[in-house]
């Protein structure tokens, strides 16, 4: 009995893999069934899985259990205080995956892609990168150039409330550092797209713009700048 309540208790504070906002079958054809399963219930399940395990070796830890009750987003700025080299690997690696993956699954939709119009989120585009084809260009060219496995961002710098284009190596996410939002996230490691496109990540970008979900990324770009307005308002000490 105790047993089986201790495991509860556990088991309670492990984090779920979170839900695809859609099924696995909704971004065909530009984002195989097969690759979605494969990337969501596999690669994005072992990430979990890892984290969770790195969190119940800190909560075991009377002098470092006060990171795992920190969120993901704010532990992976806190990497330095992780004392155990094994765990901080885990939790940089493990716990980039684990957000990485769900702002990427997010970035698409079924309704998405198409012509991006209007102030907010292309007049933004318009006024940082000249048009938005002219961004979806850049971006794209991000892609193409991260070296191995990594991923392509388009960012929202609080400090300097503008947009930014970046890219990070294997799990590394911006949200490692302060004041970096991330508003639309490509995975361009191969399992992201080997099984329809083999080593064709160029094609693999074009199917991406195709399902892009512009709407979340206006939603997540609002949020940042009224962050970043939070930010200016809040008196100095």
């Amino acid at each position: 009995m105790v047993l089986s309540v201790l495991v509860a208790a556990a088991l309670a504070q492990n984090l779920p893999l979170p839900p695809l906002p859609y099924d696995y079958t909704s971004l065909e054809p530009h984002i195989d069934e097969a690759t979605m399963r494969v990337h969501h219930m596999s690669h994005h399940q072992t990430y979990t899985d890892k984290l969770n395990g790195a969190l119940a070796k800190l909560r075991a830890d009377p002098e470092q259990k006060w990171l795992a009750k920190l969120g993901v987003d704010a532990l992976l700025r806190r990497l330095d205080d992780i004392s155990d080299e094994g765990i901080r690997k885990t939790v940089r690696n493990a716990g980039g995956g684990y957000v990485n993956h769900d702002v990427f699954f997010h970035s698409m939709s079924p309704t998405g892609g198409g012509t991006l119009e209007g102030d907010g989120l292309a007049g933004e585009l318009v006024r940082t990168y000249g048009s938005v084809m002219r961004f979806k260009q850049a971006f794209t060219l991000a892609a193409l150039e991260v070296f191995g496995s990594g991923w392509a961002w388009l960012v929202y710098d609080v400090r300097d409330k503008g947009l930014r284009i970046t890219s990070t190596s294997n799990q590394d996410t911006p949200a490692m550092q302060e004041g970096m939002v991330p508003l639309l996230a490509l995975d361009v490691w191969e399992h992201a797209y080997y099984i329809k496109h083999q080593s064709r990540r160029k094609d693999y970008i074009e199917a991406f713009w195709e399902v892009v979900n512009w709407l979340e990324v206006a939603t997540r770009l609002e949020a940042a700048v009224d962050q970043a307005a939070q930010l200016e308002d809040k008196p100095e000490l």
